[in-house]
């Protein structure tokens, strides 16, 4: 008997089983970013509530609608859940870097304010994960630095080489352009959490505060002239 005839007389494969494999596996995949999604659901829900220390797996599960164990499937701890979240507003975040890039001295107070105004409308958007972050990452967590650290390079670093720009020869060995970047990001990072708050006094409103802001960043970024 020939090859070919013993190639021919092979029992095949019925169709169709490995499209149904295929969907099988589709659908599974499916089923897992749904129940990740939930997860992740109920953790932005419940740190809008309480402080990260106090969220539990079984409170988190139970909000999600799934079992514990379910839990450790995809994240090994509640501190988890909380970065995957970061990573997703990572994602959103405007390319404040570019922002930054764009000031120019004619245009100096104008291309500030839209450089502040980004930055605010990113805080507002993910205050309470944003400040989760910070108090993780100021208690020494290290995986929360790192993650403060990733969304605040890129601004960090267009500010600074800014600043080199606009301002290099106005600096000296005691302030170098990064530590003025420093101080002017956690100036906006400060604001975009006191801002908040309520005050009496109409020279504090959310509209003062920002101006403020401008004013500024634009003291450091320019002739002294706002």
């Amino acid at each position: 008997m020939s090859s070919e005839s013993l190639i021919e007389k092979k029992p095949r494969k019925p169709d169709g089983v490995p499209v149904r494999r295929a969907n099988a596996a589709r659908s599974k995949r499916a089923k897992s970013e749904v129940t990740r999604a939930r997860l992740c659901a109920a953790a932005a829900r419940l740190i809008e509530q309480k402080s990260l220390r106090l969220i539990t797996v079984s409170e988190l599960t139970t909000l999600a609608g799934v079992a514990p164990s379910t839990f450790y499937i995809y994240f090994a701890d509640v501190d988890e859940v909380v970065l995957a979240l970061l990573e997703e507003a990572n994602a959103e975040m405007p390319d404040l870097g570019a922002y930054a890039r764009a000031i120019t001295l004619d245009r100096l107070e104008t291309s500030v304010r839209d450089l502040v105004h980004e930055y605010l409308a990113f805080w507002d958007k993910h205050y309470a994960l944003l400040r989760i972050r910070n108090l993780a990452a100021d208690e020494g967590e290290a995986r929360f630095r790192d993650a403060r650290g990733k969304m605040l390079g890129p601004l960090l670093f267009s500010l600074a080489e800014k600043i080199e720009e606009l301002r290099g020869r106005d600096l000296t060995a005691r302030t170098p352009p990064l530590a003025v970047a420093s101080v002017v990001s956690g100036s906006m990072e400060r604001l975009a959490s006191f801002i908040r708050f309520r005050h009496a006094s109409p020279d504090m409103s959310r509209k003062r505060l920002i101006d403020a802001e401008v004013f500024l960043i634009c003291q450091v970024l320019g002739t002294g002239k706002a």
